[in-house]
């Protein structure tokens, strides 16, 4: 979110017309089937590729606890036991932890044990990185819907960066990476954006300068090495490598099209192939350079390091909303399981909470929660309670962060 994705605004009072205008941001992130084909259109929501949701979110939140239930919950269904796919239920789901990874409630931001607020005046939540006991917000706090990252330490509120379109932190937090893309009055990017790389725990910075490039999108951080994506004048997707400090990235070639890229840097997702009805996505091991095998029947959005599975989603991606998402067997591309959600649930955006869980939210009969599904043990259970709003209504009261 990836995706690249996934990550849904919490506005007040912005108009979905303005945060459509004005911002173009990719978190976690998921080039869309346009962007990947020279399209030059590029995801905000990290799973579908969809432009932010505004929302009018409630003021209440939920428990900041850090760790995942160890207790198996009820699972999303009855099927056969061992059936690879399942559907998903909000309504039938215990109560456990908080989510571990960042998420907003309302207008409060929880990263783990610690959460602060953040006033009206900031807009919508675009997404969150987190940086240790803080984080980076990326919101759109004008009408304009141009975005801007806050920093954010111990509650305490922090710099500001105008027009930052992705931004993502390393597993270990220590350190994070943002892109500024400029517009144009007519909120088309401008060709050269300036991507940034953060040490959290002291703040120094380095900076690197592309011009001739626009559309930048951050795909993995660990330590001081940044993999990020462009696209050319001619909307050619390129992947690079960059280290703080260097004074040019290196183009990573085996990977073309990249839609993913593991939080240890071992492995990459490249789309290979696209048609009206869907695409075709290869994992590809970069030190090597070599392909393991290819999947048109999900995408792969995200690939965290340590894990045995990629979380995927749905090959074709429209309207509102995914249908699916699955745990992909990262020896075979092959689903070790898949949730839908049928004619009830609306999957709206998935993260992965750590190497074996997965964080959904989701909207079923006017409600929204975050749930967490076990994909090892085909369990799943509520992250946050089930409560009234979602996108439809401009009201959705929870976002997903990484």
């Amino acid at each position: 979110m990836n995706r690249t994705g996934k990550l849904i605004g919490l506005v007040a009072g912005v108009s979905i017309a303005a945060v459509v205008a004005g911002a173009v941001v990719a978190a976690q992130q998921t080039p869309t089937l346009a962007a990947a084909s020279g399209g030059g259109v590029r995801p905000i929501d990290s799973a579908s590729g969809r432009l932010p949701t505004p929302v009018v979110p409630s003021t209440s939140s939920t428990s900041s606890s850090t760790s995942p239930s160890k207790t198996p919950a009820r699972t999303s269904s009855a099927p056969q036991s061992g059936s690879v796919k399942q559907t998903l239920d909000l309504t039938k789901l215990e109560q456990a932890a908080a989510p571990a990874t960042s998420y907003v409630d309302g207008r409060t931001v929880h990263v783990g044990g610690t959460k602060f607020t953040l006033p009206a005046s900031d807009g919508a939540v675009v997404d969150v990185a987190r940086t240790g006991t803080g984080a980076l917000v990326l919101h759109t706090p004008k009408d304009d819907g141009r975005t801007v990252l806050t920093t954010w330490n111990n509650g305490s509120r922090g710099e500001s960066v105008n027009d930052v379109s992705t931004v993502l932190s390393a597993a270990d937090q220590a350190s994070s990476a943002y892109a500024v893309q400029p517009t144009a009055a007519d909120g088309s990017e401008l060709p050269r954006f300036t991507l940034t790389w953060r040490d959290n725990p002291s703040g120094e910075k380095y900076s690197l300068q592309r011009t001739g490039e626009h559309g930048p999108i951050v795909h993995a951080v660990q330590g001081s090495e940044v993999y990020f994506s462009a696209l050319s004048k001619s909307e050619k997707q390129t992947l690079y490598k960059w280290t703080a400090g260097d004074d040019a990235p290196k183009p990573i070639s085996a990977v073309t099209a990249p839609s993913a890229v593991s939080s240890d840097l071992q492995l990459a997702a490249s789309i290979v192939s696209q048609a009206n009805d869907g695409s075709c996505t290869a994992l590809i091991d970069v030190a090597a350079a070599k392909k393991r095998w290819t999947t048109c029947d999900y995408a792969v959005d995200e690939l965290v390091g340590g894990s045995t599975f990629a979380l995927g989603g749905p090959a074709y991606r429209d309207g509102y909303g995914d249908g699916l998402f699955a745990a992909l067997d990262l020896k075979t591309g092959k689903a070790v399981r898949e949730w839908s959600g049928g004619s009830a649930v609306t999957i709206i955006s998935t993260a992965m909470e750590d190497a074996d869980h997965v964080l959904v939210l989701a909207e079923q009969n006017g409600k929204t929660a975050i749930a967490r599904c076990t994909p090892t043990t085909n369990t799943c259970e509520l992250a946050t309670p089930l409560k009234k709003g979602t996108g439809n209504d401009n009201n959705r009261p929870y976002q997903l962060g990484h």
